[in-house]
Parts: structure tokens; C-alpha cells; sequence
């Protein structure tokens, strides 16, 4: 993996790349909730995203608790490939190892399936989401194991 102190957007730089967003379970009649950070910035980028990222959650996800869970949900738009990777059940919560590793293990199945694809995203849970980033990371490493390298992790 690795890590640049820059807006991740910059990833939207890189032609055929995954550009994704740490996000939450929680889904509304607009679609998923993306109404902060880094989550709200690729939103902002491609305002088709929320509900698009709703119709794959739906899909893919399971709904528990009044939140959906799924770990990582990936759409095209316009030739480009947009990834929710979810870090919290509630956009209230604080972000969860769990989920950052249930979403690194469906990215791990995502990159294993596209051998040239590359992935840009903001640093999971770390910011609004309150964890730390060793502890990520570590956890990120864990789960993506030899396709991490293929991750470039994006932070303010």
C-alpha cells in the first residue's frame, strides 16, 4: 500500500482506477447518506453515486438493525469505477475494525477478479470515523495481503 498526504480525488486522475470513499449503512429515499468528508467530496464529483451505491447495497447487502450491511459496493459511471467502502453502520457511529475489514476482504475479492486494476481511496475510519491509523492500516494489510500493493491510501 501506499499512503499520500493529499486529496484523494487525485485518484480521479488515474484513467481505469477504483476511486472510493470510506461510507455508512444507512440508506435513504436520495439513496445512500453521503454528507461528509470524503464521502460527500466524490458525491459532490458524481451526485449519481448515492443512489447508484443505494441500488448496489440493496442489492448485495443484507439489512439488519435498520442499517445495511456490505462491506464494499462498486458502480460504474460514465466508464469510471466508484467504490463505497463502509466503515460504520450509522453515519452517527464511530467507524469499526470489523467493517474495515469485511470491506478490505470484498476489495481483496474485487482487485483478485481485475489483475490491472488500481485502487484510490480516502483512508478508511480515520477521520470522522475516530480510528487510528496503525490500526488500520494493519487491518487493511491483513485483509488485502498480496493485491495491497495495488492500493494507494489518500490522506489530509
Amino acid at each position: 500500500m501506499r499512503i499520500f498526504k493529499q486529496d484523494f480525488l487525485t485518484g480521479l486522475l488515474v484513467p481505469h482506477a477504483l476511486v472510493a470513499a470510506p461510507t455508512n449503512g444507512v440508506l435513504t429515499s436520495r439513496g445512500l447518506v453521503m454528507g461528509a468528508g470524503a464521502a460527500k467530496a466524490l458525491a459532490e464529483v458524481e451526485p449519481r453515486l448515492p443512489r447508484l451505491f443505494a441500488e448496489a447495497i440493496r442489492r448485495e447487502g443484507t439489512y439488519q438493525n435498520g442499517v445495511y450491511l456490505y462491506g464494499l459496493v462498486v458502480v460504474e459511471v460514465g466508464g469510471r469505477l466508484y467504490g463505497a467502502f463502509q466503515t460504520k453502520d450509522h453515519f452517527r457511529d464511530r467507524a469499526d475494525l470489523g467493517l474495515v475489514r469485511l470491506g478490505a476482504s470484498r476489495l481483496r475479492r474485487v482487485l483478485e477478479e481485475r489483475p490491472s486494476l488500481e485502487v484510490h481511496m480516502a483512508f478508511p475510519g480515520i477521520g470522522l470515523g475516530g480510528l487510528k491509523p496503525g490500526e488500520v492500516l494493519e487491518a487493511l494489510e491483513e485483509a488485502l495481503g498480496g493485491v495491497g500493493d495495488r492500493v494507494v491510501l489518500y490522506r489530509l
